[in-house]
């Protein structure tokens, strides 16, 4: 399972299922999902702006390991895909950055969800 995360010609962040944009109209876990990549391709966007590099031939591929068993994504790997004159003396730098992204951080410590009510809040009180 790809999700594949373009940049169009204006930098915005094009995220692509099967071919398809995600937009508000797909899937809550779809859109939930594209969020990681879409997050890394803030990070590499304004790396490459920092630097004046074009985002031209840029995209990221985020890789999915889904379990169809329990319903679960169980491994995500974010691909950037660079062109080949992109120096190669920043590919480490630009996986740097890519792990800053405050998306994928939740993803390895998640937080703590509860589900309540305002019936429930409103007794409480």
């Amino acid at each position: 399972m790809n999700i594949e995360i373009k940049f169009d010609n204006n930098g915005k962040i094009v995220p692509l299922y099967g071919g398809r944009e995600i937009t508000m109209d797909e899937s809550p876990y779809m859109i939930f999902l594209a969020t990681a990549g879409m997050c890394s391709a803030v990070y590499v966007r304004a790396f490459m702006s920092q630097r004046g590099m074009s985002l031209e031939g840029v995209s990221l591929t985020q890789k999915m390991n889904y379990n169809r068993m329990t319903n679960m994504v169980e491994e995500i790997e974010i691909l950037v895909n660079l062109p080949k004159t992109f120096p190669t003396k920043y590919s480490k730098a630009i996986i740097a950055v890519v792990n800053q992204c405050p998306v994928k951080q939740h993803f390895i410590t998640p937080p703590k969800m509860e589900v309540v009510t305002n019936i429930d809040m409103e007794i409480e009180a």
